[in-house]
Order: C-alpha cells, then sequence, then structure tokens
C-alpha cells in the first residue's frame, strides 16, 4: 500500500490501483490479471493517460479513507461530473473488450479481450467465433443451465 498523503505513481502500484477498482466496478468479478494488464495500457494508450492518473489517484483516496469503498467509489468517481464519464469507459471496456468510439476507424478488441469480454458471462452465451463444442453444436439446444 502506497503510505498516506502520497499518490500512486510506479506502474505496479497503478496496475494494483486498477485491479481493484476494476473488480469494484465489475461487481466484485474475479477478473484475470492478462486482461487487467491488457485494459490498463488500453486506457493508457487512448489518449487518456490524464484521466486515469486523476481516477487512480481518487480511487487511491477512496482507499486511504477507510470508509465504504463501494459508497466512495460511487459518490467520489462514478457521480463525478468530470471523472464519471471516464469511469462508465473503464465498465464498457470491460463488458465489451473495447473503448466505444464515434469515429468509423476506432480500433476493434483484440481477440482475447472479446472473447475475455465480461458480457457474454453476464448474458450467459459464448462469444461467437468461439466453442469448445464439437462440430456442427450449434444444431442442438443449449445445455440447461448453461
Amino acid at each position: 500500500m502506497t503510505p498516506a498523503g502520497t499518490t500512486p505513481s510506479s506502474d505496479d502500484e497503478a496496475l494494483r490501483l486498477f485491479g481493484h477498482l476494476s473488480c469494484i466496478l465489475t461487481g466484485d468479478v474475479a477478473l484475470p490479471e492478462g486482461a487487467v494488464r491488457r485494459h490498463l495500457r488500453t486506457l493508457r494508450d487512448s489518449g487518456h493517460a490524464a484521466d486515469l492518473t486523476q481516477v487512480l489517484q481518487r480511487f487511491h483516496a477512496v482507499l486511504e479513507s477507510h470508509g465504504n469503498i463501494v459508497d466512495g467509489v460511487g459518490r467520489g468517481l462514478v457521480d463525478d461530473v468530470a471523472l464519471g464519464p471516464f469511469v462508465k469507459n473503464i465498465l464498457l471496456l470491460w463488458f465489451t473488450g473495447q473503448l466505444p468510439s464515434t469515429t468509423a476507424a476506432a480500433p476493434t478488441a483484440s481477440q482475447d479481450d472479446y472473447f475475455e469480454a465480461l458480457m457474454w458471462s453476464a448474458i450467459g452465451a459464448h462469444p461467437p467465433g468461439l466453442s469448445d463444442a464439437y462440430f456442427g453444436h450449434w444444431r442442438y439446444p443449449p445445455d440447461e443451465g448453461v
């Protein structure tokens, strides 16, 4: 943990804070470390590194306050007029595997990000194009409870 009164600066600390924040934002979902690293890199490379730094600093302050972390994230980040839209984009990144874009030339999700997107488990489906079933499995209805 970073000493009180300081801000996160190292890559390891940023990764730890981003992973912890992501876990809270996604509802305490176990997130693969590789995806945490990729999503952190995506956010840094998206031209929003300053927003990411502010979000991680604010989240660090929420942790240091020793209050209710979920309420602190809700009030201090999600509901914040300036940072809220960026925090919601973090959620979109986790659920879709890519950041939203208004341009036609927006980069698409990597294969790993697409297959590991949380939307698939949220809707109880597997990603189109990925199957561990036998050839022709689509002919039969899905198993119960999947």
